[in-house]
């Protein structure tokens, strides 16, 4: 038997796999899978367990089943602030991230159970802190709201220190309401 044939598809086999071998190896990273613990610490199990799981540079961790995407702690920010967040918010995101105007036509929700990093209530990109009736330091566990039409947000409370629902970043395009959903600091 000849085995030319026979390696040259072995080695033909193994090149077609390789992606896919390195791939696997990446996953099971003790880095990649911080990170895919990390976004599924940011919303409900019942959303996170079939997330698709990114990391910040926008590469897949883990493909999901479901419509939603979770991002873990982002390494650049000074709170834990992991992140699951649906269509619309993907399309919030993108434009926060590349400052332009948020284009979405849904109501869309996203999900920051391990809290925030401490931010500005008024100015999106505000890099410091305004004081405090402005900075907001004690954000918990809490879910995020966007709305198409802005103008429904008018009736609802722009204090963060309410203890309730606000807007957050009221006035701008990337207004929301900010939902507590544990009571503390609040």
């Amino acid at each position: 038997m000849n085995r030319k044939p026979l390696t040259l598809l072995t080695t033909l086999l193994m090149l077609a796999l390789a992606p896919a071998m390195l791939k696997a190896q990446e996953a099971a990273s003790p880095e990649v899978k911080a990170q895919i613990k990390s976004a599924m610490s940011a919303g409900p199990a019942s959303i996170s367990a079939d997330a698709t799981i990114m990391d910040w540079e926008m590469n897949v961790l883990r493909e999901g089943t479901n419509d939603w995407i979770c991002l873990p702690d982002a390494p650049d920010t000074p709170g834990t602030d992991p992140w699951c967040i649906d269509r619309a918010w993907r399309s919030f995101l993108h434009a926060y991230v590349n400052r332009t105007e948020p284009e979405y036509d849904e109501i869309g929700f996203a999900y920051m159970l391990q809290g925030d990093t401490p931010t500005s209530n008024s100015d999106p990109f505000a890099t410091a802190p305004t004081g405090p009736e402005d900075w907001v330091t004690d954000v918990g566990a809490h879910l995020m709201v966007i709305v198409p039409d802005r103008s429904l947000l008018e009736s609802i409370s722009t204090d963060h220190r309410n203890g309730g629902p606000w807007v957050m970043w009221p006035n701008t395009p990337f207004a929301h309401i900010m939902i507590p959903v544990d009571p503390k600091g609040r």
